[in-house]
């Protein structure tokens, strides 16, 4: 039956919803602005965001393109500079060709060879131009170079042109849209992606940079699972590692976990670990201590309050600073809001459901929303004259992650994402991101419309928008030039 329910969504998503993203992302990597944007980051920002990712080149120094020794910060900035690049562009293809900003431990050859610079497909990498400032600024002037001949003659060396149909290496047919993508193909006549695969080539560009500087392939909440079965959830564009199998399956149950490679989830900075389960009360370093909810650290007020609400002080885990941080603050627990976990009541003459906190009670809108965020607790009964005398709060949202439809909003499939219900651009937005149809849930109207209308979600550089080569009945596009790299610049 869930497969049925599955078709028929896939079928009518196919038919009413635009398929906006082949544009996007075949023929339109970035922007004009995006790619010459030399002052995007300043020389400070660039050192920071290696930092930030742990990458060894924050601390080696490396020879410039005269072999003077300097952080590759600075040899990548004055590179970006010289040339009007944008830092972001470099960085991008330094990850896109060896993955150096996030490898640990890269080999010689990979910094020598950093940027893929006279390395021809077919044949080995010239030693002209081995060195890593060799490979930062050769690659810069070479961009510089394919835009400056799109502005005086149309074309770049490699025959690549807007608005001119073209074939890549792999056998796609691309029409750049703008310069910076026939400057992209032209550096990198490949498209990638094809063969199931949903990296490679240009492909890869598009996804790294939207990652790093466009707010994440996968929106926040879902859960990333590498091939040794380790799982990373996505929050505020970040991986946070579930720590524990407990920890691991208590977050999967709500949120879509998605196959990823180890090159994509790198290129999300990491977060401290989630290694606490829900209601675990732990013990910050300056003494005070919290009841862990979700996202959310609530502080026990007293010793008095610890004690009269059952907590056990042998249950107490000690917290570090940084993990306890990563929640959001949520209110204190005083003697009076009795059981901070809640209780399940119904209302005995409407049946409708609530999780009641203290004075405060919580519509629940769906039992879907009951199963997964407060699981398997007993109902308790009461009128409708006992309830009236509690406060009623937000009803319970759907947590983050979850991928559901409603019937008032069919055929269109969204994911909760930061308290907003996304929707899929196209059944093959969903698919080629690689969720599965399987984890559509139905949801009540009402409990969907809590969360407000957020952007589309595209399969943006990830997706694999054709299994084969295009086909066309037009004549047939010049074919991909080969070596790969031929920028016309005698620079060393």
């Amino acid at each position: 039956m869930r497969r049925l329910i599955a078709l028929v969504l896939l079928v009518a998503l196919a038919a009413i919803l635009p398929v906006t993203a082949h544009a996007a992302t075949d023929d339109l990597l970035i922007s004009d602005h995006e790619f010459t944007q030399a002052d995007a980051m300043s020389l400070a920002d660039v050192h920071a965001f290696l930092q930030q990712r742990n990458s060894p080149l924050a601390e080696l120094f490396l020879p410039d393109s005269d072999g003077a020794l300097k952080y590759p910060t600075e040899i990548l900035w004055l590179a970006a500079n010289e040339a009007r690049i944008s830092p972001k562009v470099l960085l991008t293809t330094l990850q896109k060709e060896q993955r150096l900003v996030t490898d640990p431990k890269p080999s010689a050859r990979q910094i020598d060879f950093a940027m893929g610079y006279g390395c021809p497909d077919g044949s080995g990498c010239s030693e002209r131009f081995r060195g890593f400032g060799k490979q930062i600024r050769g690659a810069a002037l070479q961009f510089r170079g394919y835009l400056d001949d799109l502005a005086t003659k149309g074309e770049t060396i490699a025959a690549w042109a807007v608005g001119r149909m073209k074939q890549t290496g792999d056998g796609f047919t691309i029409t750049p849209k703008n310069a910076a993508t026939a400057a992209l193909y032209s550096y990198t006549p490949w498209r990638g992606g094809g063969n199931g695969s949903r990296i490679g080539g240009n492909m890869s560009f598009a996804r790294i940079w939207k990652e790093w500087f466009g707010g994440g392939a996968w929106p926040d909440g879902t859960i990333l699972e590498a091939p040794d079965g380790a799982r990373w959830l996505l929050q505020n564009s970040k991986r946070r590692r579930l720590a524990t199998p407990a920890v691991a399956a208590i977050r999967s149950a709500s949120a879509a976990v998605v196959a990823a490679r180890p090159e994509e989830i790198e290129t999300y900075m990491e977060g401290p670990a989630i290694t606490f389960v829900d209601y675990t009360v732990v013990a910050a370093p300056d003494g005070t201590r919290w009841l862990l909810v979700g996202d959310q650290r609530r502080m026990v007020s007293s010793q008095e309050v610890f004690r009269k609400i059952g907590f056990n002080p042998e249950e107490v885990e000690a917290i570090t600073a940084e993990e306890l941080t990563a929640y959001a603050a949520g209110a204190t627990i005083t003697a009076a809001a009795q059981d901070p976990r809640g209780t399940l009541v119904q209302e005995r003459e409407t049946k409708k459901r609530y999780l009641v906190v203290g004075s405060v009670k919580q519509p629940i809108l769906d039992p879907i929303i009951e199963r997964l965020i407060i699981g398997e607790t007993p109902t308790v009964i009461r009128t409708a004259k006992e309830l009236k005398k509690l406060k009623t709060g937000e009803p319970l949202h759907l947590p983050d992650g979850l991928i559901v439809t409603a019937p008032k909003f069919l055929p269109q499939v969204f994911i909760i994402s930061r308290g907003q219900r996304r929707p899929f651009a196209s059944p093959r937005a969903l698919e080629a991101l690689g969720y599965q149809w399987s984890d559509v849930r139905h949801v009540a109207n009402a409990a969907l419309e809590l969360h407000p209308l957020g952007m589309l979600v595209d399969d943006g550089a990830t997706a694999e928008l054709a299994s084969k080569p295009t086909t066309t009945t037009t004549p047939a596009p010049t074919p991909a030039p080969r070596p790969r790299y031929i920028s016309g610049l005698s620079i060393f």
